[in-house]
């Protein structure tokens, strides 16, 4: 029976540099604190965190990051003896090398742990209900977590996301040990740390995903990429996200109907009138300097996602290389199905990338391939080499 949550310990908005030594004095008593944060993704174009959460024993602390600096408990984070429990923590170990240039010295991920174990639904309100029968009721996800005050909901969805942390930690972990499939989930956990920030970058070719790139004519086209990179700059002065700035569909429209002027801006549907009597004139120009360059040839499918070739292809991996990939991926998807478990667990792609442009012949070599820890190598070394150099009509299910 799923029950609802029930909080009957000390929940404390940190806002004063009191509250932080509190904080601060508890977390170094506890061995294993559970963390979360929260960032306006959502609402600013530079991204940064505004709530730190973090879950002991005895309490729960959400600490304002726009009204005081962590750096009291950036030291106690990064202690190896003491475990930080976090759910999809690759975002947070971002999150928190980008701000505060700030390493965890050890984790447990509880998302990357069910993952381990095979279980369907990883989400933290799936497995808060599935594992512990608590529901959690409240979602602010998406909300502006870099506004002040904040809200009671969003206070009441902060302190859910890590309240139930340590407890579902330890059922987790349990069941890791019993299946002896600690050591692999602390690879993974390792990996985690691992992972390093990139800088925003924007594409000024960004445009060429967007649906209407392909359905315009050639000027359509000019005009599209010149509306993209005028949103990016306006995005960039307000410091909001480019969606909330000009939808794509009023991109999209824009570029189809070209208006010369007021009039015919204004029945452009996609934005408000009060967006447009900011950027307007912007929006005008810039159709009138997409109409007035080059036509743009239609772009070539699969611009999104996947690979930017095809077999043989200027561009593409020698077809070695790819026969190679596949009997990885066939090898990987064998041992993924007998375990139950996603591929991506047993390696993800880019993994199986390296190991077959590497094209490694023992042990050692395969070692020196990025992205081969000491557990994969253990686990699967030999049976990854096996796959790799048995040709594909005699693969084995290994």
């Amino acid at each position: 029976m799923v029950k609802p949550a029930v909080v009957d310990r000390l929940q404390q908005l940190v806002e004063s540099p009191g509250q932080l030594a509190a904080c601060v004095e508890d977390v170094a008593h506890s061995a294993r604190v559970g963390l979360d944060t929260e960032s306006n993704g959502f609402h600013a174009y530079y991204e940064k965190v505004c709530l730190l959460q973090i879950s002991t024993p005895e309490a729960d602390w959400a600490i304002d990051t726009l009204a005081l600096g962590v750096a009291p408990l950036l030291p106690l984070l990064a202690d190896r003896a003491r475990e930080c429990v976090l759910h999809a923590a690759e975002y947070d170990v971002l999150c928190m090398k980008r701000d505060y240039g700030f390493s965890f010295g050890r984790i447990f991920d509880t998302h990357a742990a069910a993952k381990a174990l095979g279980i369907d639904r990883v989400g933290l309100h799936d497995l808060l209900g599935d594992q512990l029968g608590v529901q959690l009721a409240v979602d602010e996800q998406r909300s502006d977590w870099g506004k002040r005050p904040l809200s009671p909901e969003q206070l009441q969805y902060a302190f859910a996301d890590v309240s139930y942390l340590l407890p579902l930690r330890e059922k987790l972990g349990e069941e890791l040990g019993a299946r002896q499939l600690l050591a692999e989930a602390e690879a993974e956990f390792a990996r985690l740390i691992a992972k390093e920030p990139r800088p925003r970058e924007f594409d000024p070719e960004g445009w060429q995903r967007m649906k209407a790139a392909r359905a315009l004519d050639g000027r359509g086209r000019a005009v599209l990429r010149e509306l993209y990179l005028l949103r990016d700059r306006r995005a960039r002065d307000l410091n909001r996200p480019p969606f909330k700035v000009l939808s794509d569909l009023f991109l999209a429209e824009a570029a189809r109907r070209q208006p010369k002027g007021e009039e015919e801006l204004l029945r452009v549907p996609g934005t408000s009138l009060g967006a447009l009597k900011k950027v307007g004139s912007q929006v005008l120009e810039a159709v009138k300097k997409g109409l007035s360059a080059e036509p743009i040839p239609r772009p070539r499918p699969g611009g999104g996602n996947g690979p930017q070739w095809r077999r043989g292809s200027p561009g593409a991996p020698p077809p070695e290389v790819e026969d190679r990939y596949q009997r990885l991926r066939a090898w990987r998807r064998s041992r993924a199905e007998a375990r139950k478990v996603e591929v991506q667990v047993i390696a993800p792609n880019a993994v199986l990338w390296a190991i077959a442009r590497a094209n490694p012949s023992h042990l050692d070599a395969l070692s020196r391939v990025e992205g081969m820890d000491a557990f994969r190598l253990e686990q699967y070394g030999p049976s990854i080499l096996e796959a790799l150099h048995r040709p594909g009509d005699q693969q084995k299910l290994l």
